[in-house]
């Protein structure tokens, strides 16, 4: 029995998340302009970038600049 109420609550998040509406508020706002936008930013495209591994150093370096000019 668990199993299936499972599976259904399973089915029903797949349905409303493939439906294309979007949730209220800042929780949906991401996909909204993404929609908008025509952006298909799955979690894979972010796993198919060549240079990720530079982008995410880019980033650390950013941040910690960033601390260091709040810290001054």
């Amino acid at each position: 029995m668990k199993f299936f109420v499972g599976l259904m609550l399973l089915t029903g998040m797949v349905l409303f998340f493939s439906s294309g509406i979007t949730p209220p508020g800042i929780c949906g706002e991401v996909l909204r302009h993404n929609q908008a936008n025509n952006i298909d930013a799955s979690p894979l495209l972010y796993s198919e970038c060549d240079h990720m591994a530079e982008l995410e150093a880019g980033v650390l370096r950013l941040r910690e600049e960033a601390r260091e000019r709040l810290e001054r």
